[in-house]
This record gives C-alpha cells, sequence and structure tokens, in this order.
C-alpha cells in the first residue's frame, strides 16, 4: 500500500490530465515538455494502482475509460489543490510572472477586452496574459483547461461553472443612411422584409433576437451569412442589407452608419465564467475582480 502511495505522485495526475486534454500520449508530452516515455511510466504507474488501463484505443483516437474519468476529477481537484497551497499568501500583483488566458470573442474584445487588459497590466505589469477565441465552444476550453476565464454572452447551467454578470446589452439593426428605411420605427413585419446579413457564429451559438424570433414564430431569410461580425459594417455601407448587432457594438463600428433598437425584446448578459479549478485560487480571484471592475465601468 505504501509503493502504491508513493505511486502517486503529482506528476503521474498532471499527466493524466494532460492526456485526457490533449488527446494522446505524445501531444500530452509536447504540452508538458516531456519524453513520451516519461509519460508512458508515469501512467503505466497508475494503471498498476487502480488496475484498471485508464486510457484506450477507440477508433484511432485515446479514449478516457470510466474509472479513468473519475480520477480525473480527483487529478484536477489534487492540483488545484497542491497549486493554492504552493502559492497561499504569495500571489502579489505587483511581481507575478503568472500567465493569465482569457477566451472571447470579436464582440468582447471589441468593448471589454482592452478595458480589462489595461486594468490587469497597469496593476500586474508582469501579467501574462493571452486571449483566445471562445469560437461558442469557451465553456469546453474550460474545462479543458485551455483558458481561465470566459467573457461572453453564455449561457450553461451547469454546477461546474461559476459566474458573474458584468454587463448588459440589447440588440440593434444597422443600416445605410441612404436606405428608405433609415431613421424609421421599424414594425415587426417591415424589419422581417429587410435584406439581412446573419452572423451564423459557426453554428455554435444563436443571437437572442432570433430565438426570441422563433418563439413568436417568426424567422428572417438572409440574404448573406457570415460566420462573425468582423468586417459586417462594410457590407452594410452603400447596401440595401440590415446588420442586426449587439447595441453597443453596431455604434462602436457603425460609423456614418444609422442604428436603431430593433424590434425585439431580448437582451445580452455577458458574464465572466470559471470553473472550480482556479475557483480558490488568489491570483484568480484578484484577476476576476479587476476585469469585473473594469467591465462595469464600460458604457454601452
Amino acid at each position: 500500500m505504501e509503493d502504491a502511495l508513493h505511486a502517486l505522485q503529482l506528476r503521474s495526475f498532471m499527466l493524466l490530465a494532460a492526456i485526457a486534454r490533449e488527446g494522446s500520449f505524445s501531444a500530452a508530452a509536447d504540452r508538458l515538455g516531456l519524453n513520451q516515455s516519461v509519460v508512458s511510466y508515469g501512467i503505466e504507474k497508475l494503471r498498476q494502482v487502480y488496475d484498471d488501463p485508464l486510457f484506450v484505443r477507440i477508433a484511432g483516437q485515446t479514449q478516457p475509460t470510466e474509472r479513468c474519468e473519475e480520477l480525473i476529477v480527483l487529478a484536477d481537484k489534487f492540483i488545484e489543490d497542491f497549486q493554492l497551497l504552493r502559492t497561499k499568501g504569495r500571489f502579489d500583483p505587483a511581481t507575478t510572472t503568472e500567465r493569465l488566458v482569457i477566451a472571447c470573442n470579436y464582440y468582447e474584445r471589441m468593448l471589454f477586452v482592452p478595458r480589462a487588459v489595461t486594468a490587469l497590466s497597469r496593476a500586474a505589469p508582469g501579467l501574462q496574459i493571452e486571449i483566445i477565441e471562445a469560437s461558442g465552444i469557451g465553456h469546453e476550453k474550460l474545462l479543458n483547461r485551455e483558458a481561465d476565464l470566459l467573457i461572453g454572452p453564455f449561457r450553461r447551467e451547469n454546477a461546474a461553472f461559476y459566474a458573474r454578470t458584468v454587463a448588459t446589452d440589447r440588440f440593434a439593426y444597422m443600416i445605410d443612411p441612404a436606405h428608405p428605411e433609415a431613421g424609421k420605427t421599424l414594425t415587426l413585419d417591415r424589419y422581417l422584409a429587410l435584406d439581412h446579413i446573419l452572423v451564423t457564429y459557426g453554428g455554435r451559438w444563436q443571437s437572442g433576437y432570433l430565438t426570441e424570433l422563433e418563439q413568436l414564430g417568426h424567422s428572417i431569410s438572409p440574404a448573406i451569412r457570415i460566420p462573425s461580425p468582423a468586417g459586417i459594417e462594410e457590407l452594410v455601407r452603400g447596401t440595401r442589407l440590415v446588420a442586426t448587432l449587439p447595441f453597443a457594438l453596431a455604434r462602436k463600428i457603425g460609423q456614418g452608419l444609422h442604428t436603431s433598437p430593433g424590434p425585439f425584446t431580448a437582451d445580452l448578459r455577458i458574464q465572466l465564467i470559471w470553473t472550480a479549478v482556479n475557483h480558490h485560487s488568489d491570483m484568480m480571484k484578484w484577476a476576476r475582480d479587476m476585469i469585473a471592475t473594469s467591465l462595469r465601468s464600460t458604457a454601452l
């Protein structure tokens, strides 16, 4: 029993979590900067202790067994507790060189991230900040530990996540000032009859105004579909096309265009989201508070 306990070293649990996250022994070795033989040896020790293969090959992919999935949950908690013990009382924004990864999309990068990064960088000049694309799967990136925080209008009823609402927005339409409907208060029927640009977000997220229209028994027939709102203002400019966006984003990018609230009531809640992995981390609690404060000061 004592030998078995000795086999359960921190590195073994880190290997387990890395393989589950990366999907293969070789990718985990690359991420951790280790030889693949070291990874294989560490997992073999865990296999002997738990009398379970832990990972199996299915259709050419490395998949965790049921027992392994249980261990991964324990591994994440073990690693978190170890990191907390290692850093407890030592976090100092002025001297930290820790890394913070934030997942978000175009809307958040345009409106919120600049303020958040400025606030973080001023208080912690040595903090390494990385912004990655959420792409509608930001929650998965949190669970896979690819990101520490997620900023966006994502709603997920799941005990695995913590969330703070940091801003709210509404939806508006943006059209060229020469458009016949510019400056008018649109009824729902007149709005639906316009030539719409639909932002699909890669099929991974649907805007709240579309959900509201569906609940009312309506839908739009888009003239153009695009994966992201980036550059959408240039498609509107000088055309008869209409783009429906969060109001704050439309105002920011739509200089010279007409922007007005749409004929719907759906709003947009911007949340700061994280998981239990770093919920108690002093550094992450500080970062969350800094970001939330900076976002609340953003005028929408």
